[in-house]
């Protein structure tokens, strides 16, 4: 094979790869799977436990399924490679039709026969006086009713060129620019930030987070702790709005301090903190009633967790030694530990919901539950995405390339003024990649303006051009 056929394959083979890479069947291809593979991605939840996983799948589905990279899909390599052959795609299709596009961007002030008989919309007539006196007049019109044109003078006659709405052909490029800025934006996100939780309990703090990928913990690089939680609830029991205040502890030194609801969460270093969930870590202190079940006598008492509070008038005591938020369905429920001179203590379950059992309890005293202080933890999903601004970049693209692809449109009118014994043959051209009824009805204005510029029309001709 000589050197010119080899170079002739070798570009032919090029030319076959570019015109691929750059085929809207590709691009089309590339868009249903991506979402056929989402859709995936959606269904099946993602970095969950292997415990979760196999409650809801057969052990070979969940081995097949980790194989596939379906359960941490969006860093798998298939998944990031179908987005950069996409990307690809993109590029070389709007690199293949740029050079097209750019020659609306530099149009000729001049145009030549063939080209007038060609534009859509053209209409000519004559007008008295000399193409240099009604110059002047033609440029204002074309100023005011389109945009300011440029003059081409020649030899008896001048060439005006006015065009308004070029940015409307770069619409598409802005959208393709767009995605590709999301699509790198959810990647930066995706590989370089983390999604987690964090359970703290009133009072205490937290430096660090479990990821939802497989239980991992993330440092935070501070502290963030729980000042204080509130809830509060409809009549039905319902929660209405529960409220963490958090500071941010940078050592021992604190940095903020602020409240965060469902929807209102805090931002720090880039790290955010949402209000999800809600429970009960303990109680600070239970107000019991005890009845003394011989003389029916009833008192009230406030009495801390942990530590052994006496009845008030005798000589028994007890102790609150655990409390559990929901006893095996039955609701809040405390252990009591009942003590009394020369006999052995007494170890019990007292109910909130369900004063009932104790009732039926032997014993000399009967407690009930009033009411409890609780103490909450809060539940908090924290996540950090570099690449939001990214996102967000990207989407202000995409609402301005569809703003200039849909609601803008290129319009371009030509006059040619020619020297015509005393008067003048004034030539109208017009096009519009959109919007077309629109600016017939635009033109339309001009024609009329043009006319009445040089004074009254004489011998208003034919049209010599068609129009959409």
């Amino acid at each position: 094979m000589s050197k010119k056929e080899a170079e002739k394959e070798e570009k032919g083979l090029f030319s076959s790869l570019w015109d691929s890479l750059s085929s809207l069947r590709l691009t089309i291809a590339l868009l249903i799977i991506v979402a056929v593979a989402s859709i995936f991605g959606t269904v099946i939840p993602q970095n969950a436990s292997p415990e979760e996983y196999l409650r809801a799948y057969k052990l070979s589905t969940y081995r097949i399924l980790k194989i596939l990279g379906f359960l941490d899909m969006y860093h798998a390599g298939w998944f990031v490679f179908l987005l950069a052959l996409l990307s690809l795609n993109l590029v070389a299709c709007s690199l293949k039709r740029l050079r097209i596009t750019l020659r609306f961007f530099y149009p000729g002030v001049r145009l030549e026969e063939d080209q007038w008989k060609a534009m859509p919309l053209n209409k000519k007539f004559s007008q008295k006086g000399l193409p240099a006196e009604g110059l002047p007049q033609y440029r204002e019109a074309l100023s005011r009713l389109f945009s300011k044109p440029q003059v081409l003078e020649e030899p008896r006659a001048y060439h005006l060129f006015a065009e308004k709405g070029k940015l409307s052909r770069l619409g598409i490029y802005f959208i393709h620019l767009s995605i590709l800025v999301i699509l790198a934006g959810a990647l930066i996100g995706s590989f370089f930030g983390f999604r987690g939780n964090v359970n703290i309990v009133e009072g205490q703090a937290a430096d660090r987070v479990i990821l939802r990928s497989e239980g991992q913990i993330q440092p935070l690089g501070f502290s963030v702790k729980l000042e204080k939680f509130s809830v509060s609830f409809y009549f039905s029991g319902a929660p209405k709005e529960f409220k963490s205040t958090l500071t941010i502890l940078e050592g021992e030194r604190q940095v903020l301090t602020e409240p965060i609801r469902v929807n209102h969460p805090l931002t720090y270093k880039g790290i955010t903190f949402y209000q999800s969930s809600y429970g009960i870590a303990g109680i600070e202190k239970a107000i019991l009633a005890i009845k003394d079940r011989q003389s029916s006598k009833e008192v009230i008492v406030s009495a801390q967790m942990g530590s052994r509070t006496e009845i008030p008038g005798t000589s028994s005591s007890f102790l609150l030694a655990e409390f559990i938020p929901n006893f095996q369905g039955m609701g809040p429920a405390l252990q009591v530990i009942f003590f009394e001179p020369s006999r052995p203590h007494e170890n019990f379950w007292v109910f909130q919901h369900h004063p009932e059992i104790d009732q039926k309890r032997p014993g000399r005293y009967q407690f009930t539950i009033k009411e409890f202080e609780p103490r909450y933890y809060s539940g908090l999903q924290v996540t950090k995405d570099p690449g939001v601004w990214v996102v967000w970049v990207g989407c202000f693209l995409m609402m301005a390339g569809f703003y200039m692809a849909f609601f803008m449109s290129h319009g371009r009118v030509w006059v040619k003024l020619t020297e015509k014994g005393a008067g003048t043959l004034v030539e109208i051209a017009g096009s519009s990649h959109r919007d077309r009824l629109g600016f017939e009805k635009e033109f339309e204005k001009i024609e009329q303006a043009l006319k009445g510029n040089s004074g009254k029309a004489r011998k208003p001709t034919t049209e010599s051009g068609s129009q959409e």
